[in-house]
């Protein structure tokens, strides 16, 4: 007897609407995704939006578009910032600001577009892999309401994530047609070069589109014609092409392959050792997936206490994280033969999540629900095939179960674009979503000090304090808001404590002098400033300051000296000149007193201080006609007019019977 055979795998159908696009099921989605984020197209700018749009000259002017493909993510202004690297965003910006103008408002309207432009490629991707009508349907709008989607769609600066998206997705979709129809298979293979190439350039994650159309190759049935080992490898050919010119840009542009510096407080991953920080990672895996089983609970950042660190292998959290991950790839698995669209729909999930990991190298992030917006592409995929299940049996059972899951969504999704109404809405969600990290509640601190309530801000500086006693920016500006509200012993106190984490930091040591003159306490301020002076001898903001110290303490010879150094290291600096001023009028030296006041008067002839100290000079000296007519000069350009002394020696010049002027 011959030996049994098998039956054959069951593959994905070649669906024969991979190379037809209908325009109907793009309107639905767009209308779907305008109904879902309509709420968004009133939002303001908000946080990241700022730098990258509203204050990026790169999109504003005519010179700066030309450096746009030149110049890293974050570069602004004219200095370039060697970090990230994602030029066709930052066009895509200037290309809105120009077709829509600089309002918020076309900024969101792109977004939301864009976005409905993706829910219609998931759903033909789900076509283009064999899906029928209503599981098509199915994973399209599975993917359109699901909330770990707002933060890619409201936030302008989510535009990475939604042209990385659809770009990769195009390059996928491309990649099947050219499969399906060999006679246009390398126009097709090369449109997705294309479209892989503009994906890596709004966004490093699309790096992995290569891997997942290998998985997509896997999962396509074989194709009965005989097809050569060129003409199988052809596209990757194509796309090695592409990975390779991108990193060289990238190594132009960054000087290094990765050049961002990634701080603990953004990603604790980094402060760990490293078997200590892939255990976490794992863990923010397992949490990756319960957002996207149950995203009741998001937040705008995942960094404090809120991805459990896994100290051990043993650690609880880290085995149930990986146990989740084994399971769904074990189904995914052990499903292959029986429907394949499942097991690619989880796979694919698996591929585009590697980079956003932390497994192999570690990123900006432990965990943003941003990233999830390429891989949940495939969850979307696998969960409208598994729907399909059911609908067998029972297709009003499976309908209503989808119905449910879209209510749920579009409700959790419509509420959560609330958060990026402004920076307010943001500051306070982010700082009660995420208690336990220092960085949420510095911004919302920074939002408090903008808007006038320094005793908020306080309160929210001492909790970033309290949570990373070790950052200094945090005890940096909690000090500002002490001092603003007259608790210089507090204040110089928590600047001291920040000057202990950063010795050499000039806006640290510059603040404290200035809260110890304020408290008076001089002696210590020129302590601070000699220390500092000594290891950085030609700083001439700390050299001014030292003058005015001296200055306080009476020690004229020595505050003229710190303020001549100053003044020629920056001689342009007004202030410095007419500090030196005063200090040579109080040694008695008026005739050099009076030169450096008339030098800042050349400069600036409308400085009212120099007019009214210069004025005060002269009456003393019995100049009094120049005097007065400078007097006079500075109390109109004085707001709330001139000082007591100034005013009586104006009115004496001014009262004939007093012997001024007649």
């Amino acid at each position: 007897m011959g030996q049994s055979q098998r039956a054959p795998a069951r593959t994905i159908r070649r669906s024969d609407s991979a190379g037809t696009l209908r325009p109907f099921p793009l309107l639905i989605f767009l209308a779907i995704s305008i109904l879902l984020f309509g709420n968004t197209l009133g939002n303001g700018f908000v946080h990241d939006d700022k730098p990258l749009v509203v204050e990026n000259r790169l999109i504003r002017d005519s010179h700066g578009l030309t450096r746009i493909f030149a110049s890293g993510y974050w570069t602004t202004r004219d200095q370039s910032v060697p970090e990230l690297y994602r030029p066709l965003t930052i066009f895509s910006f200037a290309l809105n600001r120009f077709a829509l103008g600089a309002s918020p408002f076309g900024f969101h309207l792109v977004n939301v577009l864009l976005n409905g432009w993706v829910c219609w490629l998931v759903f033909l991707l789900a076509q283009a892999m064999g899906a029928r009508g209503w599981v098509a349907w199915a994973a399209g709008l599975l993917f359109a309401v699901h909330p770990v989607h707002v933060e890619a769609v409201a936030p302008v600066v989510g535009r990475s994530e939604l042209l990385a998206a659809g770009l990769g997705l195009s390059a996928l979709l491309l990649h099947c047609r050219a499969r399906a129809n060999p006679a246009m298979a390398v126009r097709r293979f090369a449109g997705a070069a294309l479209c892989y190439f503009a994906a890596i350039l709004s966004k490093e994650s699309a790096i992995v589109i290569p891997l997942l159309a290998g998985l997509t190759d896997l999962a396509l049935p074989a194709d009965p014609r005989p097809r050569s080992k060129g003409d199988a490898l052809l596209p990757y050919c194509f796309y090695a092409a592409v990975a390779g010119l991108y990193l060289a840009m990238r190594v132009s542009v960054l000087g290094a392959v990765a050049a961002s510096i990634i701080h603990p407080l953004d990603n604790p991953l980094v402060a760990m050792e490293r078997g200590a920080a892939l255990r976490t990672a794992v863990v923010a895996a397992g949490k990756y997936l319960l957002l996207m089983a149950w995203p009741r609970h998001l937040s705008s950042d995942y960094a404090g206490s809120a991805i459990h660190p896994a100290a051990s292998w043993l650690d609880l959290p880290f085995l149930a994280s990986l146990a989740s991950l084994a399971i769904l790839l074990g189904i995914a698995g052990l499903s292959w033969r029986r429907g394949r669209l499942a097991s690619y729909g989880v796979l694919f999930f698996f591929v585009a999540w590697l980079p956003i990991s932390n497994l192999l190298f570690i990123i900006g992030t432990p965990l943003a629900e941003r990233l999830l917006y390429v891989p949940s592409a495939g969850l979307a995929l696998a969960a409208g095939a598994l729907l399909g299940i059911p609908l067998k049996l029972s297709p009003r059972i499976a309908s209503g179960a989808l119905a449910l899951l879209l209510f749920a969504g579009s409700v959790r999704t419509i509420a959560r674009n609330r958060v990026w109404r402004d920076d307010g809405s943001f500051a306070f969600a982010t700082a009660a979503n995420a208690p336990t990290s220092a960085k949420a509640q510095f911004n919302l601190g920074v939002f408090l000090e903008e808007h006038s309530d320094p005793s908020g801000a306080a309160a929210a500086y001492a909790r970033a304090v309290e949570l990373a006693p070790s950052w200094a920016d945090a005890q940096f500006n909690l000090a500002g808001v002490l001092t603003r509200t007259s608790r210089l012993p507090e204040a110089i106190q928590v600047y001291r404590r920040a000057l202990a984490l950063k010795p050499d930091e000039l806006r640290i040591v510059l603040n404290l002098g200035y809260a110890l003159y304020q408290a008076r306490r001089h002696a210590e301020a020129v302590e601070l400033y000699q220390a500092y002076l000594k290891a950085h001898p030609n700083n001439p903001a700390t050299l001014n300051s030292l003058g005015a110290n001296l200055f306080a303490l009476g020690q004229m010879a020595q505050a003229t000296q710190a303020y001549r150094s100053a003044l020629s290291l920056a001689p342009e600096e007004i202030g410095y000149r007419l500090n030196l001023a005063q200090a040579l009028e109080a040694q008695g030296d008026e005739v050099n007193a009076n030169a450096e006041y008339r030098t800042v008067l050349r400069k600036e002839p409308e400085n009212a201080l120099a007019l009214r100290s210069l004025g005060m000079l002269l009456y003393r000296m019995g100049d009094k006609a120049n005097a007065s007519e400078l007097l006079l000069k500075a109390r109109n350009r004085t707001p709330g007019g001139l000082d007591p002394e100034a005013s009586a020696a104006l009115k004496k010049l001014l009262d004939p019977e007093s012997g001024g002027l007649p």
